[in-house]
C-alpha cells in the first residue's frame, strides 16, 4: 500500500473536520419542556390581623425642651402694671394689672404672674449662689428686749437678677421678730447667683439672728 503524501493527508484531514462540522450545525435545537408548578397559600388564621399603613395619618413631633408649665402666656388683667407710674407716695394709681386695654374686671394680679417677679432658677442649675455685700442689722424689739428674748428668724427670699430682694416670706421663728425681720432683709443687697457667668434669679434660705448685747 502506498503512502498519502503531505498534501493528501492534509486534504482528508480538513474533510473530515468539515462534514464534522457540518453534523453539528445541521443537528437540530433540543427544545426546552416548561412545567406548570403550582403554590398553595395557606389561609390566614382568625387570630392574625393584618395591618395596612395609613398614610393619610400625619406624624407631629413635639418638642422635649419645651416647658408647658412656663410657656403659657400670662394673664391680661386689667389694671396698671407694677411698672406704671405712681403716686407721691409710692402708691399705683390703678388696680394693679398689667394691660388697660381689655374690659375692666376685678381679678387681682397674683404675686406669682409675669408682670410681678422675676421666675426663680432652680438650684441644681446654679453655678454660684448669692453672696451678701450689704447686710442690715434687724431692729431689736424693745418688748423682746425688756423680756431679754433672743431669737431666729428663717426667711425664703427671692433674689433677682441684680442681686435685690424681691420678695421675702417667713418659714419660722417668733412672732414678735419677724416684722424687722423682713423689714431688714428687703434692704439687703446681693452679689447675684451665676449659671454659666449669667447672672439670674434664685431662691434661698437664710436666718436672721435676734442676740441682746452684753
Amino acid at each position: 500500500m502506498s503512502r498519502l503524501s503531505a498534501w493528501q493527508s492534509s486534504l482528508l484531514l480538513h474533510s473530515f473536520l468539515l462534514a464534522l462540522a457540518a453534523l453539528v450545525v445541521l443537528r437540530p435545537a433540543r427544545q426546552i419542556e416548561l412545567i406548570d408548578v403550582p403554590i398553595y397559600q395557606q389561609p390566614v388564621p382568625d387570630n392574625v390581623q393584618i395591618l395596612k399603613p395609613d398614610t393619610a395619618t400625619p406624624v407631629v413631633l413635639k418638642s422635649v425642651n419645651l416647658n408647658p408649665e412656663t410657656d403659657r402666656p400670662a394673664r391680661a388683667i386689667f389694671g396698671a402694671s407694677r411698672n406704671a407710674h405712681t403716686s407721691g407716695e409710692g402708691i399705683v394709681e390703678a388696680k394693679r394689672g398689667n394691660t388697660v386695654a381689655k374690659a375692666v374686671d376685678d381679678t387681682i394680679l397674683k404675686d406669682t404672674d409675669a408682670d410681678a417677679l422675676p421666675t426663680p432658677t432652680d438650684e441644681f442649675l446654679v453655678s454660684q449662689m448669692p453672696v451678701v455685700l450689704a447686710e442690715v442689722k434687724p431692729v431689736y424689739p424693745p418688748q423682746a428686749r425688756e423680756a431679754r428674748l433672743e431669737g431666729a428668724v428663717v426667711v425664703d427670699a427671692l433674689i433677682d437678677a441684680a442681686g435685690l430682694v424681691r420678695q421675702a416670706l417667713v418659714l419660722e421663728g417668733a412672732e414678735i421678730f419677724r416684722a424687722p425681720a423682713l423689714v431688714a432683709i428687703k434692704q439687703f443687697r446681693f452679689r447675684p447667683a451665676l449659671v454659666e457667668g449669667r447672672p439670674v434669679a434664685v431662691r434661698i434660705r437664710y436666718t436672721l439672728r435676734f442676740r441682746l448685747e452684753i
